[in-house]
């Protein structure tokens, strides 16, 4: 095809030079011209007539090949070669197998104890034979696994075996566990939504509480400023003088003093707290940590939600007690080393470690572990909602869940 191409260029160009010439006017070079494209032109012909003659040739030899049948030589070599072929593969197969299981997970018979997961932090009412306890058995035979927790292996196939393997869910990690389906379910809630839970509390939690703290004290600090006091702002001075202001005809200041009284750095938690209500669905929180300048001194992002949510809600629901101002942090949130309310009456957030921050579900004489990690305290809030939506009526004391009161209901899908 290319020396086709290249005579016909040739044959074109002095042929349509021979014929622009001037008429009656011929000269050597004219003969020249002629000649070349005379053997262009019979190259050009013979490429075509062998290249013709090659497709006939091949379109015959495949038909003939399509009719006639293999010899018995022909096909044993060709049974052969497929044989090697499957080998191969089935070697490739098997190899590929034995390295995935090595690195991810042992085989074991069903009778053979499961390895413990990853530790989480130590429950005082986890039993003796739970993965958690010094006591668990442990295989020695076999390396630590993310799989393991599992008594034999599970093949994800098709939708069922997803939804299975996803109700189950981790129960704890550095990544944000959540507590064992059956415990969802005893809620009546879907375990399978549960991020879809965690991502309406979060959008709550930002606009209920967040956004509206930061526009009181944004309002407060002008109300400040059209009184002479430009220099007095929230954040920068303490918490005992904006007390003593709010005595002395500021009353919108002690509405926020409780979200603000147990920090010494009143600085960084009204910082923090803008930055946390700015973005969507709590985008800047960090379970464990918190914004800039941030140390060990000041309170985690968990610590500071939670505080926030309390706070909200001790100025939402009537007191217990005329002089009693915390109704609901008195009764439902506790901090070790304190023991964690119990009887038949008791709902209580319970942090058991400070740092990092680690929550549990206290209800009546049981506790309810959620696992550590980014989601601790979301999934416990969670819990907590949803204890209080399966009271009939849904509420939280005498305060209802619904959208005349809470707006909670909707959190977790009811």
């Amino acid at each position: 095809m290319k020396w086709i191409a290249v005579n016909g260029l040739v044959l074109f160009v002095f042929a349509y030079d021979l014929w622009g010439k001037c008429a009656g006017y011929t000269s050597v070079l004219h003969y020249v011209e002629l000649v070349v494209a005379g053997v262009a032109g019979a190259n050009l012909l013979q490429h075509a007539v062998a290249l013709a003659h090659a497709h006939r040739l091949r379109r015959a030899g495949a038909a003939a090949a399509s009719r006639e049948p293999l010899s018995p030589r022909q096909r044993q070599m060709l049974a052969r070669d497929r044989s090697a072929a499957d080998e191969t593969a089935a070697e490739a197969l098997s190899l590929s197998l034995s390295m995935s299981m090595s690195a991810g997970r042992a085989w074991r018979s069903s009778s053979s104890p499961p390895r413990s997961p990853p530790s989480a932090p130590h429950s005082p009412h986890s039993s003796p034979h739970s993965p958690h306890s010094p006591h668990a058995v442990h295989s020695p035979s076999t390396p630590s696994s993310p799989l393991s927790r599992y008594e034999r292996d599970e093949f994800i196939a098709d939708r069922h075996s997803l939804a299975n393997y996803l109700s189950k869910g981790p129960a704890g990690g550095a990544g944000g566990g959540s507590p064992h389906a059956h415990v969802w379910r005893r809620l009546q809630l879907d375990p399978q939504r549960l991020t879809q839970f965690n991502q309406n509390l979060r959008l709550w939690l930002q606009v209920t509480i967040l956004e509206r703290l930061v526009r009181e004290m944004d309002a407060v600090n002008d109300a400040l400023a059209a009184h002479g006091l430009s220099e007095v702002r929230i954040g920068q001075v303490s918490t005992e003088r904006l007390r003593k202001m709010a005595a002395g005809g500021f009353p919108a200041l002690g509405a926020l003093l409780p979200f603000l009284e147990p920090f010494p750095d009143q600085s960084y938690v009204v910082q923090r707290y803008r930055e946390l209500a700015s973005g969507g669905c709590l985008s800047a929180y960090k379970w464990n940590g918190g914004g800039a300048g941030w140390d060990e001194s000041k309170p985690t992002d968990a610590e500071l939600v939670l505080h926030a949510f309390a706070a909200y809600l001790d100025a939402q629901l009537p007191p217990d007690a005329p002089q009693a101002a915390a109704a609901f942090s008195a009764r439902h949130v506790s901090a070790a080393p304190a023991a964690a309310p119990r009887g038949p009456q008791a709902l209580a957030l319970h942090r058991v470690a400070r740092s990092p921050p680690h929550y549990v579900l206290v209800r009546g004489d049981e506790t309810i572990e959620v696992g550590a990690g980014r989601n601790n305290l979301l999934h416990c809030l969670l819990l907590f909602v949803a204890v209080c939506a399966a009271r009939e009526p849904p509420a939280l004391q005498r305060l209802h869940l619904g959208r005349a009161g809470l707006n909670l209901l909707w959190v977790v899908g009811r």
